[in-house]
């Protein structure tokens, strides 16, 4: 059970929404929908982009396709952009945001290294042209993920001992839109529906609270986070890339920011790139009131981690 807790909370290679079929090409592949499952076009589409202040740009971490567009997007952004990036870890102070964007970096790939990019974890081939891109156009990165050690310390503790896991200002920052770390009752049941199918129904019931609870966690700072980016960058447009689940707008980063009080709240476009054998019908998207758009992408196949396994154990 420990290599699965582990996969959750490393936020790395966690199958949260799984589908065996296998989609061929189809016109739907680059097209846009809003919540209403309604199509929309593509300028229109760049238009709201355009426009948004914060845009939390939800990705399949393993879709190649995805991160080459994700380069497309970021390309047709105009004036001043920061870019805000799950895989990268929060550190205890702003040194290591000031080293992030120093200006000697000779290219993405020394940047990452100053940044505590896992280049085993989360793959370089999938998130090195997101930083040779911010690079080439010296574009401030930012840190979002809680660490994989501080989310399982999170999930492990008991009763308020995860409050001990945090400084005072992250502290304060919870208690001021998420005190005990949870959600509303059905978004919470929701969650933890979400991660019992994600490890295959394989985890007791307790656990999975402990789980749910850290990914809130995760979520919680990763609004935070923003809003620091926001202080700090005013005059930039906020593009944060994250997994699809941290994107919602029901129970991600996006419902964690609308908690925030109204004067403070920023207007934030909550964006999934979705790959097309994700969707329960490959012909038309379902209204999904959980993004404000999605992009429909290439399939993403991958085994089923839940598939019965044969051969090495039967013969023993």
């Amino acid at each position: 059970m420990a290599p699965l807790i582990a996969t959750l909370l490393g936020g790395v290679a966690v199958l949260l929404v799984f589908s065996c079929a296998r989609a061929e090409t189809s016109t739907l592949v680059g097209s846009w929908w809003d919540a209403k499952g309604q199509s929309v076009t593509e300028n229109r589409a760049l238009d709201r982009l355009r426009d948004a202040p914060v845009i939390l740009l939800g990705e399949v971490h393993d879709s190649q396709p995805i991160h080459r567009r994700q380069v497309e997007l970021l390309d047709a952004f105009e004036g001043p952009v920061l870019l805000a990036l799950e895989q990268l870890d929060l550190g205890g102070n702003g040194r290591m945001i000031e080293q992030l964007n120093a200006e000697s970096y000779a290219n993405g790939r020394a940047r990452a290294e100053a940044g505590g990019f896992d280049f085993n974890g989360w793959g370089w081939d999938h998130y090195g042209p997101l930083f040779d891109w911010a690079t080439n156009y010296q574009v401030p990165l930012w840190p979002l993920n809680l660490s994989r050690e501080k989310a399982m310390a999170v999930a492990m503790a008991d009763g308020n001992g995860w409050r001990g896991e945090f400084d005072e200002d992250a502290r304060a920052w919870i208690d001021e839109i998420a005190p005990d770390l949870s959600l509303p009752t059905e978004q919470q049941r929701r969650l933890v529906d979400v991660l019992e199918q994600s490890h295959c129904h394989e985890i007791p019931s307790a656990m999975s609270s402990r789980m749910v609870r850290a990914q809130v966690a995760r979520d919680v700072l990763m609004a935070k986070a923003i809003m620091r980016a926001r202080e700090s960058y005013p005059k930039h447009k906020t593009v944060a890339v994250m997994g699809n689940q941290h994107a919602r707008q029901d129970r991600g980063v996006k419902y964690w920011l609308g908690q925030v009080a109204e004067k403070r709240r920023p207007d934030v476009l909550s964006v999934a790139m979705v790959p097309i054998n994700h969707l329960r019908d490959s012909n038309t998207p379902d209204p999904d009131d959980a993004f404000d758009l999605r992009l429909i992408m290439p399939a993403v196949d991958r085994p089923d981690p839940c598939a019965p396994k044969h051969g090495s154990g039967s013969d023993e």
